[in-house]
């Protein structure tokens, strides 16, 4: 489960991510907070995922530790295969296709994900759009984790849309 929310000031970012942490601590559920290493650190995270955009995974970890996990966002065999050498313990792949969380003027694709999945050991998450529409698009690539975010958060039924999209990964 991951914390990503721009808007909130830091004191509420700090207590809703206290309040996760609250909700996963006896879960088999990794809570991971969005481009902040400070607040993962503040609410006990599991971990802490950044951007090309954002501090590199040495500055991340020189805040939280060797011992957090560390997630990189990649958009490129080169970004992935870099993120794997300065010490990353996941990475993000895509967007994969259209999303309305985030804009892209172009997307990494399922040959991108096929690529990092054949060539590198970390766990890869695909991200980028992924729905009920396109899911089963996924499926045929190896060792691939998924993230979703939209088609999760915009539905009139967020737990039924959790458990239509799980029937498509098993």
């Amino acid at each position: 489960l991951q914390l990503r929310d721009k808007g909130l000031s830091d004191e509420r970012l700090v207590a809703a991510a206290r309040g996760l942490r609250g909700v996963t601590a006896n879960q088999q559920t990794l809570f991971i907070v969005n481009d902040r290493p400070d607040i993962a650190l503040l609410s006990c995270a599991d971990g802490v995922h950044v951007g090309q955009e954002e501090l590199g995974v040495k500055d991340v970890r020189a805040v939280v530790g060797p011992e957090m996990l560390v997630g990189v966002s990649t958009h490129s065999i080169h970004q992935a295969r870099e993120a794997v050498m300065v010490g990353a313990s996941y990475l993000g792949c895509g967007p994969t296709f259209p999303s309305r969380t985030k804009q892209f003027s172009t997307f990494a694709g399922l040959e991108f994900l096929e690529e990092a999945g054949a060539e590198i050991g970390l766990p890869a998450f695909a991200i980028g759009g992924i729905n009920s529409s396109n899911i089963n698009k996924l499926n045929q690539i190896n060792n691939l984790r998924i993230a979703v975010s939209d088609a999760i958060i915009n539905s009139n039924d967020p737990f039924s849309k959790t458990e239509e999209l799980l029937k498509f990964l098993t």
